[in-house]
């Protein structure tokens, strides 16, 4: 086994590259492991970094750490994806800003950041969202989600996790909501104009939305929530319902489905922004499909995945 681990240098606020490094090296040379650390430089360096160990250690099983946030650790899921081998997999040591796959499991970011406890934990099967425009581990979502996470980055200022995203979302209210989308769900079309449309193998995103209490990573299954075109007056009092997981009080203006594949497309043709893990991407249109079990995510010892 060796432990290779990809460290994004621009990960949080305060992190110091050199000490992060330190550490892991400490905790691996205590336990007389095989190790490499890699430095990220660019975006989708790590992805290219898991293809990279990959050749140079063809015969020996592999433990990949994204050192970082959660589009690092999406980063990793790509590469990981993307390989013809089943003795590979991967976890998070969760430095960065934004960490909210790992809340999915039980002591969420203190279990991970624990090294010796991640260093002997143990593989987990989990699902993760293919589509044509990449693939993510947590959330997908489509419209002012997407919107918000694109331009949250510029209120990083004031601090992290919830507050610059309620801010974009603030701003993104004003510029105007809602968007003509043609949406298959497992063959059943659900056409309509929509502010937002989220599809979750996880639970949590934005540093504090939790807008599906129930999903897990294990199922099989994508829960998926379109949210009707409303007006900005109808924004503020339902943002916190969605946000808090309520939808089963919005029916009026969301509709919940599970689904294995969906597609969904721009009726006036034009880009759609869409958000994978936090990453942003721009298409007319978009396929995505579960892959059930696909990839092997290592959960620190004494922690489990939430029911």
């Amino acid at each position: 086994m060796r432990h290779i681990f990809i460290v994004n240098p621009r990960a949080g606020r305060r992190q110091n590259t050199t000490a992060v490094i330190g550490r892991i090296e400490a905790a691996c040379r205590k336990q007389g492991l095989e190790y490499d650390v890699y430095l990220t430089s660019h975006a989708g360096h790590a992805t290219e970094i898991v293809a990279t160990a990959s050749k140079a250690h063809p015969d020996k099983a592999l433990t990949f750490y994204a050192c970082g946030g959660d589009g690092t650790l999406n980063e990793v899921a790509t590469g990981l994806a993307g390989l013809d081998r089943t003795d590979c997999a991967f976890t998070a040591y969760p430095i960065g800003t934004g960490n909210d796959y790992v809340k999915m499991f039980k002591g969420g970011r203190e279990a991970f950041l624990d090294l010796e406890a991640l260093l002997n934990g143990t593989p987990a099967d989990i699902d993760y969202i293919q589509s044509d425009c990449g693939c993510s581990i947590n959330i997908l979502s489509v419209g002012l989600d997407a919107e918000v996470a694109m331009r949250k980055d510029r209120y990083r200022f004031l601090g992290t996790g919830l507050i610059p995203y309620c801010l974009s979302a603030v701003e993104n209210v004003i510029r105007g909501i809602g968007k003509a989308y043609s949406v298959n769900v497992d063959g059943e079309q659900l056409d309509g104009e929509y502010t937002l449309i989220f599809v979750g193998n996880g639970r949590f995103y934005g540093g504090g939305f939790c807008p599906v209490d129930h999903s897990k990573l294990g199922d099989g299954l994508l829960d998926v929530l379109l949210v009707n075109k409303i007006s900005r007056m109808q924004a503020a009092s339902l943002i916190n319902k969605y946000k808090n997981g309520m939808y089963r009080e919005l029916s009026d203006y969301i509709t919940y489905r599970q689904a294995k594949e969906i597609r969904i497309f721009s009726k006036k043709n034009d880009d759609m922004c869409i958000n994978l893990d936090g990453e942003i991407v721009q298409s007319s249109h978009l396929s995505l499909r579960i892959e059930p079990q696909k990839l092997r995510f290592v959960v620190p010892r004494g922690s489990c995945v939430l029911e």
